[in-house]
């Protein structure tokens, strides 16, 4: 009996873990079916490439290095005003900021065509995917996808995950307008039901509105013996509209299958129904399945452009990251991060149900300040180290130029910097998702849905895409400085800058209400410093707040401006630098 007792002890854990498992592994799963997709599209599209790159006017085109970039910016420009045409209306008022983003990724399209196009990149696909960084990036993301899909058999659900990713809007809200033309019974004493004739899948359909500028009646059969329910009485006037919403679990005033949709026009003259579908994934979550699937995209996209389209750069930014990620200070702060994002996880903030906020804030603050100690201190022993040790004129005397090494140990840096935002983002995305579970234990509060932890994921990303280009504004300036300030000073000066670019905002406000001359500092220090509080959502984190995809276009719109800016600034600092 005793043998029987300790038995049922041992699998009661079992049983608990099989309540809270699914929770945790869903979110996950779904972002690594996303990644499973960006590696099949990638595969696909870039095999088609290549075996156009058999075309001799086609694979020869990059063959000259000014032929190959003048079509690549014919092929961006063409990229770039289809997307433009399509998402910038989405924008509505703010879609202006919008073009700068689109045509960016529109550039990455024209380069990535007509370089994926090219015989050399058919013959170095291998070497691109095993070399420099991508390696550390595809490993990254290769494990996260391997443990979310190795977890399938315990996903809540998965086939319905699945079949929404078809209803995905790439375009639009998915708004649909159908129109029904419904002619007047041939004789008015018998009610005459005819076909509605339009097209709908009412599995994504989230949201309705049936409107009529005649008195009709919606039905789901031409016979009065076969209707399964009264027909729908629906009266002209846009106040007497008929609306319906998924989500209040409500009867749908129309027959699943459009074939049975069947109208009867009371009136005499022809009628116009209009029915206004909003389709929607069965499974909203679906959405972030092709997003991520685009982002890997056009990230390998982009990383195989700028290796073929500019190998100089490409060849110093490799140098620089590697160089970079083999130092010790490398790995101890990978080791911090990791530690610093797994204690956060289970450490007791004490705020009373808002334990998941502190969470991703603690964890997004300190990859961005790990990330930005490390672009500084690359900064300062990859440029400033090397000038001083005239291994830059070493670099120099073959042909690249002082522009190119400039851009390239810049990229190099912020590639060394991307790796470590991967790694530490994989491991905070994972505990993400099983924090919610783990609050509702200690709080002995019901489990929550996979929902939840798959909603902290998706809010978060945004955030540590902010914070990379915060840390992309702070390498940009380390960078310039180390041109000619050596290390300890590149540090104070980064870091004084850091402080006041954050505080930017509130300084820039309280100066309007004192004296002219103080009014006067405060926006001379505002044209100096970069306003890096525009990166900074610590405020939205807290409240609980998801980014607006918008407010990201205009912070990179800001980083590229002021990227700019402090490229042209790093240039006149090094390009009268007596490096002998």
């Amino acid at each position: 009996m005793s043998d029987f007792a300790g038995f049922g002890s041992e699998m009661l854990p079992l049983a608990q873990v099989g309540k809270w498992l699914p929770v945790f592994v869903t979110p996950i799963w779904v972002l690594s079916i996303g990644l499973l997709l960006g590696v099949v599209a990638t595969a696909v599209v870039h095999g088609i490439l290549s075996i156009l790159s058999f075309i001799p006017g086609l694979g020869n085109l990059a063959d000259d290095p000014k032929r190959g970039v003048t079509f690549s910016l014919i092929a961006g420009v063409i990229f770039s005003g289809i997307l433009c045409f399509f998402y910038v209306p989405q924008g509505g008022e703010n879609g202006q900021l919008l073009f700068l983003p689109l045509v960016t990724l529109g550039m990455i399209l024209g380069f990535g065509l007509i370089y994926g196009m090219w015989h050399r990149t058919r013959a170095e696909w291998l070497s691109i995917l095993g070399e420099g960084v991508i390696p550390y990036i595809l490993g990254t993301l290769g494990l996260f996808a391997v443990i979310g899909l190795g977890s399938s058999p315990f996903v809540e659900k998965p086939m319905a995950i699945l079949e929404s990713i078809p209803a995905v809007n790439l375009v639009g809200d998915g708004t649909v307008v159908e129109v029904a033309m419904i002619e007047p019974s041939e004789d008015p004493d018998t009610p005459q039901f005819l076909p509605a004739d339009i097209a709908y899948n009412f599995r994504n359909v989230a949201e309705l509105r049936i409107e009529s500028d005649k008195k009709v009646f919606l039905a789901d059969s031409d016979k009065a013996e076969a209707f399964s329910r009264a027909p729908i009485e629906l009266n002209p006037g846009s106040t007497e509209a008929i609306t319906y919403k998924y989500e209040d679990r409500e009867q749908p005033p129309i027959p699943g299958d459009p074939s049975k949709l069947h109208i009867y026009n009371q009136e005499i003259d022809t009628a116009r129904v209009v029915f206004t579908f909003k389709n929607l994934p069965q499974v909203p979550q679906a959405s972030s399945i092709v997003f991520t699937a685009v982002a890997f995209f056009l990230t390998m996209t982009g990383f195989m452009a700028l290796r073929q389209a500019a190998p100089r750069v490409w060849a110093l930014a490799l140098s620089t990251a590697k160089n970079e990620m083999a130092q010790p200070l490398y790995l101890l702060l990978l080791a911090i991060g990791i530690f610093a994002v797994l204690l956060f996880g289970i450490f007791p903030f004490n705020t009373l149900g808002d334990d998941i906020r502190l969470l991703k804030d603690s964890g997004v603050t300190m990859i961005m300040v790990l990330g930005m100690l490390l672009a500084v201190w690359s900064a300062g022993t990859s440029v400033s180290d090397e000038i001083d040790g005239r291994t830059a004129l070493t670099v120099l005397s073959k042909p690249v130029s002082r522009r190119s090494f400039i851009l390239g140990k810049y990229t190099g840096i912020m590639l060394a910097v991307l790796v470590l935002f991967v790694i530490l983002a994989a491991v905070l995305l994972v505990v993400l998702s099983y924090k919610p579970i783990y609050d509702a234990r200690e709080t002995s509060q019901q489990q929550p849905p996979w929902q939840v932890g798959h909603e902290e994921i998706i809010t978060t990303l945004p955030i540590l895409g902010l914070y990379f280009m915060e840390t992309m504004a702070i390498g940009g300036i380390a960078v310039a400085l180390a041109t000619r300030l050596p290390l300890l000073a590149n540090f104070i000066t980064c870091f004084a800058i850091y402080v006041v670019g954050n505080l930017l905002s509130p300084l820039v406000a309280s100066a309007r209400e004192n004296t002219e001359l103080v009014g006067f500092v405060g926006k001379l220090i505002a044209v100096v410093v970069p306003n890096l509080n525009s990166f900074n959502v610590q405020a939205a984190v807290d409240a609980g707040n998801a980014i607006p995809l918008i407010y990201l276009a205009a912070a990179f719109n800001y980083l590229v401006v002021f990227v700019v800016a402090i490229w042209m600034v790093a240039m006149l600092l090094f390009e009268d630098r007596d490096l002998a």
